[in-house]
């Protein structure tokens, strides 16, 4: 038996951190803070474009896939999630949008009170520390370090001046006010360094705070229940041993949108049929746990272009090393930023209220290899992703049973309605249209793909079928909302079991209009301040 903690914080994400430095703020709090993975220490977690790297499976990455996926021809589909103080963070793109206004105010008409943009934004302009804030709805004095790109390719430049010659206007900042037209990505990057959710809200006060404990490799196999279903502490396995902690106030779930449905249901809390499958005995019956899953679908787009345009001879041999050294030393040069640079936000058809397309741009190609690794394109070539931002299609997360640290079973069902079909197809024909336009007409020499045998509706669909992959934005899998397939309270409080709260994006009642990197900081900041 470990120490008992007042609260105990299960994931060390990007919601969890910030929930643990927010909790131990109060000195007369002691907040166990549990992560499955290790501290890292790595280079390529601290370069931005180490990105390339993280991607795969590894000491920062539980490397997880779907189940064959109905519809994207039985696929299964690559489900990367971060493993390690700092969660997802660790990992992604680093991009940072918090999304639209109106995704918030939806959140709000379904009686999620204090969930609306009014409530939240004071939250967002918190955390953030935006040095070249120029509006009031940014904020310059909180933890996380945001920034403009420090490079930018002169490719990129040119991708935003073809999609202004559609008409779509330039975007100084898609933070104020609303992701909507074409402009600059905006970054957690700290001069040129990854700022994570463990640098930005765990290094600082570790050591400072004797009420805040941090315990690596350490995973929960369920949540402890008593008779009177109150969360009492956690299983967990730390040493290759299993061992409890207790609780004396509150437990919370921050494992995301894979991990936080899979530790209720190996807790017996769930869909009674989803538990008796699994072998799992019924302690509480919550059938909306693992169920509405959502995540941002894209499709590839490849062009051939002059040599001039990509950084593919820039990613190879003598002059890769030259990149390296440059960021070694001055923290200079492409590699210290994502991969893409810029993106446009942009509507589907007419028939939409606000932007449900993100299209992002890359100078840059690549082509992933048999032994798992990701190799540079060797032409001159571009890139660009598209994804849908709102699908209706919904998925789940359920467990193998018998054993509570194998892989969760991952549901994604894309493409299970005629609107997502149908906003695939029109999506492919916009980013046709932008290459349509000059400059970057005259820049590229072919689509390579999907290429020119995609023309038709049927063709394009089937293109999207074929090599269709996700973003990365898992979400909504443990939902808050009032009804009887909701998971959780506006309050994050689980229906029906006293003392356990969820706080991560599986929470998210319907998907943000944008990357999930802000929200995810967002509800640690939310969470904390909802708790006693």
């Amino acid at each position: 038996m470990l120490p008992s903690y007042d609260y105990i914080v299960a994931g060390a994400g990007t919601a969890g951190c910030v929930l643990a430095n927010r909790l131990s703020e109060d000195p007369n709090r002691t907040v166990l803070l549990l992560e499955a993975g290790p501290r890292p220490r790595s280079l390529w977690v601290d370069m931005p474009a180490g990105v390339s790297r993280l991607i795969f499976p590894g000491p920062h990455n539980w490397g997880f896939h779907t189940e064959p996926e109905p519809e994207l021809r039985n696929r299964r589909v690559y489900a990367p999630r971060g493993r390690g103080l700092g969660g997802s963070s660790l990992i992604n793109g680093m991009a940072f949008f918090r999304g639209h206004p109106q995704d918030y105010e939806e959140w709000r008409a379904m009686g999620l009170e204090g969930w609306g943009w009014d409530d939240l934004l004071p939250l967002f302009k918190k955390l953030e520390r935006r040095d070249a804030a120029r509006s009031a709805q940014r904020g310059t004095s909180g933890e996380l370090q945001i920034c403009d790109p420090l490079y930018v390719h002169g490719s990129t430049r040119e991708f935003m001046q073809s999609v202004q010659a559609l008409g779509i206007p330039f975007n100084p900042d898609f933070n104020d006010g609303g992701p909507d037209g074409v402009g600059l990505i905006q970054f957690n990057i700290a001069a040129g360094v990854r700022h994570s959710a463990d640098k930005a809200f765990l290094y600082p006060v570790l050591g400072k705070r004797p009420n805040l404990t941090v315990l690596t490799d350490a995973q929960v196999a369920r949540v402890l229940l008593d008779e009177q279903r109150t969360a009492t502490g956690l299983e967990i396995r730390v040493g290759g041993r299993l061992a409890q902690v207790n609780a004396r106030r509150e437990v919370i779930l921050s494992a995301g949108a894979f991990g936080s449905p899979q530790i209720l249901l190996n807790s017996g809390i769930g869909a009674p049929d989803t538990l008796q499958q699994a072998g799992i005995p019924v302690r509480h019956a919550l059938p909306g746990v693992g169920r509405n899953l959502q995540d941002h679908m894209y499709i590839h787009h490849t062009f051939g272009c002059d040599a001039e345009s990509s950084l593919n001879a820039d990613f190879r041999g003598v002059r890769a090393m030259m990149h390296g050294v440059r960021y070694l030393l001055a923290k200079q040069g492409p590699l210290t930023t994502g991969a893409s640079q810029a993106c446009v936000f942009m509507r589907s058809s007419d028939a939409v209220t606000r932007p449900d397309l993100q299209i992002c741009f890359r100078p840059v190609s690549w082509a992933f290899t048999p032994n798992g690794t990701m190799e540079i394109g060797r032409n001159p070539e571009l890139t660009v992703s598209v994804c849908n931002l709102r699908p209706k299609s919904r998925g789940r997360v359920t467990v193998a049973g018998g054993d509570p640290f194998a892989a969760p079973k991952i549901h994604a069902n894309y493409l299970s309605t005629s609107w997502d079909r149908d906003v695939a197809v029109k999506s492919v024909r916009h980013v046709r249209s932008i290459f349509q336009h000059q400059p970057l007409k005259q820049r590229v020499s072919a689509e390579l793909a999907p290429g020119p045998r995609a023309q038709s509706d049927d063709e394009i669909l089937d293109y999207v079928r074929n090599t269709a992959q996700s973003m990365h934005h898992w979400a909504g899998s443990c939902r808050m909302g009032r009804d009887a397939d909701a998971v959780v309270d506006a309050e994050l409080r689980v229906h029906g079991v006293r003392g356990l709260r969820v706080a991560d994006c599986s929470v998210i009642p319907n998907i943000v209009s944008a990357n999930t990197n802000a929200v995810s900081f967002v509800v640690g900041e939310k969470a904390a301040a909802l708790i006693p």
